[in-house]
């Protein structure tokens, strides 16, 4: 009997092949065909619009950043942020150029050693990302590749279809990691109140 495994890029590329009927690869290295080098494309467009959103498996709280000797807090060290907002004072802060900029003083340059606490929203490469997020991604990137490449009215139909079902499980999953509870705050409803904000 097989052993499942958490899905790997190479499956998610070979899934959206087949949702275009093409035939699948063995490997991802090398020179790709055409179809194949577009599905990568794809399948990292919608990762990072995914990760764009605040969930609990790419958001880190309370991440304390030091400024280097010239004065930059680094906006690339462990992952690459996409979002943070401070904890330690009500000023706002931006990424520009991989380093964290004041929108209040206009500079990305602050006091050397100087400390400050994120909240950070960081880009996850596609095996880092849970389960769920995979399988919501690799929908989502299937309907997409196939709308730009074939066009077609009924594989959008029944991808429409699978991406409704596997957000739907993506929410689940975030909801029992999350705990949402009225007492207390989630990633869920911060992403509603920064969406509004």
């Amino acid at each position: 009997m097989a052993t499942l495994n958490t899905t790997t890029e190479l499956e998610a590329v070979n899934t959206m092949l087949q949702t275009i009927g093409e035939s699948t690869v063995t490997t991802l290295s090398g020179t790709l065909p055409y179809e194949v080098s577009s599905a990568q494309t794809i399948l990292n467009e919608v990762i990072r619009d995914v990760c764009m959103d605040s969930y609990v498996f790419n958001t880190e709280e309370e991440r304390v950043l030091t400024a280097n000797s010239d004065g930059k807090y680094s906006a690339t060290s462990p992952q690459d942020y996409v979002q943070i907002r401070n904890e330690s004072t009500e000023e706002d802060y931006v990424i520009r150029s991989g380093f964290v900029y004041s929108m209040k003083d206009k500079t990305d340059t602050f006091t050397a050693g100087a400390t400050i606490t994120i909240t950070g929203v960081y880009l996850l490469d596609f095996l880092d990302l849970p389960e769920a997020a995979k399988r919501y991604c690799v929908i989502r990137a299937s309907r997409i590749y196939a709308d730009r490449l074939v066009g077609s009215r009924d594989i959008r139909s029944f991808t429409e279809r699978d991406e409704l079902e596997a957000r739907a499980k993506l929410t689940d999953y975030e909801f029992g990691i999350d705990k949402v509870n009225m007492l207390r705050d989630s990633s869920s409803v911060n992403n509603i109140l920064i969406r509004r904000s």
